[in-house]
């Protein structure tokens, strides 16, 4: 439990620090039209890539396909987002999978939990291009909270 505070307490200095820019405190309605990211999940499907095409109005269409190949594995997902400063939580349609996390800059990064519990954790850059890796210290993965 300490441990888990100290780790909370480093990630909020190190925000401070970085001087965060205010429009992270922007919500679902004011991102500007069809925002893409691109995303991994090493830990549960490492040999995938996903783009997450999000909406102003707070829902998005995700797509995945092999990451060597460029095949599609899914049919394309929907979902709804919801963000609360740097806080920004995905939840799909139809399938108990929640990825929460916090946004810095560019990036996107945190827990994918499957039915409330972690499941694996996983990493976003805005653009079509993915991440090359997800970060393998404990970091925001251990820091998020349930909601």
């Amino acid at each position: 439990m300490v441990g888990r505070f100290f780790l909370f307490a480093a990630w909020c200095a190190l925000l401070w620090c970085l001087q965060v820019a205010p429009g992270l405190s922007r919500d679902a309605g004011a991102e500007a039209d069809d925002i893409v990211w691109t995303a991994i999940i090493p830990d549960a499907f490492p040999h995938y890539v996903y783009t997450w095409r999000m909406s102003p109005d707070g829902s998005y269409r995700e797509d995945g396909r092999d990451a060597a190949s460029g095949r599609p594995i899914q049919a394309t997902l929907s979902g709804h987002w919801r963000r609360d400063g740097a806080h920004m939580v995905l939840r799909q349609e139809g399938y108990p999978f929640v990825f929460d996390g916090l946004v810095v800059g560019n990036g996107y990064a945190g827990t994918l939990r499957l039915n409330g519990r972690p499941f694996s954790r996983f990493c976003a850059i805005k653009g079509e291009k993915p991440p090359e890796r997800c970060g393998s210290e404990a970091g925001v993965a251990m820091m998020q909270r349930q909601d």
